[in-house]
């Protein structure tokens, strides 16, 4: 029987939650995958764990590799897919049973490039929130990527996991960019651009693991300022081959400066305060050159109010969001 599904798990220091992950996929209903465990120099029981459960079932190969990132660990599980359709999953994560043959028979059902499972994220027991902006609905490329590039919507969905991918809108050189912190953004535009349908249902499928520990709960560091080398890297490639989206690019790009400056006040402190002090008055000065832009842009009027706070009361607004904060 050929290949159908490869799913690529990049494996770093969680040992805790492994085995959690996989069990959820070795009890999916739909059954022709082949598993991809990327060990990515874990320092922990990981990669011992990863051999052991290949050995207890041939669908799951073991690629170890060291420490990279998880986009060069996703990268390595791209290049030896060998399944007409790919999927990614944080090893943190879960799945339901039947997310496969949701996802695959809602491909084919649309005739879709990609589909997309709605989710739920919680703390391993309760759940802290159901999204509930989950459509049924079939998307043209141009109707989804709007939503990426926050046109008239602030809806976040470029993130990699939760979805199917037919194996040819992947890049199998360098689909996503390796060293940051933002790398599915640039990965959820690349494989929108290659696709004509996109079909989504709002079917938990995918259960999204609050980790305390987790990259995203880390204070602000290096890897928070490509955000915008990320979308420069998109404008490049829309330049290139989709000029229709350039001027919604350039907008992201702008927009990045406002990101990066409210994640300084979320997740900084004063020792980033001081080692990013130059940075942030360089991104601060760029965003007042460019506000007249975001302020007749498709932004929500709510953002472009927090936007003009954060950009021309910056300490203060600091200020007053750590002490709540720190209240808390």
């Amino acid at each position: 029987m050929m290949m159908n599904i490869s799913i690529i798990i990049p494996v770093y220091n969680v040992e805790k939650y492994l085995y959690r992950c996989v069990d959820s996929i070795l009890k999916q209903t739909y059954e022709n995958f082949e598993l991809i465990l990327i060990d990515d120099g874990s320092p922990d029981n990981c990669s011992q764990m990863c051999d052991e459960l290949s050995e207890k079932d041939s669908r799951i190969k073991v690629i170890h590799q060291e420490n990279q990132g998880l986009s060069a660990a996703r990268n390595s599980g791209i290049k030896i897919a060998k399944g007409n359709y790919l999927t990614f999953i944080d090893s943190d994560d879960w799945i339901s049973n039947t997310m496969f043959e949701d996802l695959i028979n809602l491909i084919k059902e649309k005739n879709a490039d990609i589909s997309i499972c709605n989710f739920i994220v919680t703390d391993g027991n309760a759940i802290y929130k159901k999204n509930t902006k989950a459509e049924e609905k079939l998307y043209s490329k141009d109707e989804f990527m709007k939503i990426i590039l926050r046109v008239n919507s602030n809806r976040c969905i470029h993130y990699a996991w939760g979805k199917l991918y037919k194996k040819d809108v992947i890049d199998k050189n360098e689909h996503y960019p390796v060293g940051m912190l933002n790398e599915d953004v640039e990965g959820m535009f690349k494989a929108v651009l290659k696709s004509e349908k996109i079909a989504e249902t709002n079917k938990i499928g995918y259960f999204y693991y609050e980790n305390s520990e987790s990259i995203s709960r880390k204070k602000f560091g290096e890897n928070f300022l490509s955000l915008h080398h990320v979308w420069e890297r998109i404008l490049e490639i829309s330049q290139n081959s989709a000029p229709e989206y350039v001027d919604y690019v350039k907008y992201n790009l702008i927009r990045s400066d406002f990101t990066i400056l409210v994640d300084m006040i979320l997740y900084g402190d004063k020792e980033t305060d001081n080692i990013f002090s130059i940075e942030r008055k360089n991104i601060n000065k760029r965003l007042k050159t460019n506000i007249g832009i975001l302020l007749k842009s498709p932004m929500q009027i709510k953002r472009k109010i927090l936007m003009l706070l954060v950009c021309y009361f910056y300490l203060p607004i600091r200020f007053m969001v750590r002490t709540i904060k720190n209240r808390k």
